[in-house]
């Protein structure tokens, strides 16, 4: 038995998220499909982030274990004529029987995608907000987001799962049409990172400010804002 590794680039605008569903299209859903196809051999992948659907990713890492003998490259050949276009694996690689895609990973950084102009061709990728935000308090705010804390309330959470994550960096970058926030963390829970953005946009635009951070964390601020999907990559994982 081989465990193989893949790094995959896809556009999840088209796709009901990254995670199976029976039914439904995604991400896993048509690798899984191409990789029986081709291995002719039953195949389920782990993935290291289960992203929502719409989102994004130039980064996401899987693995799954088969007994095919195939060369990797031709793998990685046949897999990309296999899948749609909006899925492109960009490498593969063989590794230790104990390597999980999920289990395996120490971080991953998403980045978040704002422009200030309705552009066509940047509105797949991009969240567009008509207005310009108060960075400097956003700035400001990012530091109370670093650290092991419960991020129960800037979640979707099933209330049975751990909410506790640690986030290791948060950073702001612009240019003249672009603002981009780069988050990196041990694990995210699902709509996580949206819902700390969607907070940081609303004090960027005067709706909370520094003071309503802790209430933020204890769930005493309510009506929390989570950013449409189309902004958000997964980014990179790192093992």
């Amino acid at each position: 038995m081989r465990n193989i590794k893949f790094t995959i680039e896809y556009d999840g605008t088209d796709f009901h998220g990254w995670q199976a569903q029976p039914e439904l299209r995604t991400v896993q859903g048509e690798i899984e499909k191409a990789l029986q196809q081709l291995l002719q051999e039953p195949v389920r992948i782990n993935g290291a982030g289960r992203t929502d659907q719409g989102v994004h990713a130039l980064g996401q890492v899987a693995n799954c274990s088969v007994l095919s003998s195939m060369k990797l490259e031709q793998i990685r050949s046949g897999l990309n004529a296999l899948t749609p276009a909006q899925i492109y694996t960009r490498s593969i690689a063989e590794v230790p029987a104990d390597f999980h895609g999920r289990f395996s990973a120490r971080s991953k950084i998403y980045r978040y995608q704002i422009i200030w102009e309705p552009s066509p061709c940047r509105l797949r990728y991009n969240w567009y907000i008509p207005y310009k935000l108060d960075l400097v308090s956003i700035q400001d705010a990012m530091p109370l987001f670093i650290g092991n804390k419960d991020f129960k309330y800037f979640s979707v959470s099933n209330g049975k799962e751990n909410t506790l994550c640690t986030i290791f960096d948060i950073s702001l970058t612009q240019d003249e049409s672009q603002l981009i926030i780069k988050i990196e963390g041990d694990r995210f829970l699902r709509k996580m990172v949206r819902g700390i953005v969607g907070f940081l946009h609303d004090i960027g635009r005067g709706r909370f400010t520094l003071e309503d951070v802790p209430g933020a964390f204890t769930g005493t601020v309510k009506d929390m804002f989570f950013t449409p999907p189309q902004g958000l990559f997964l980014t990179e994982v790192r093992y």
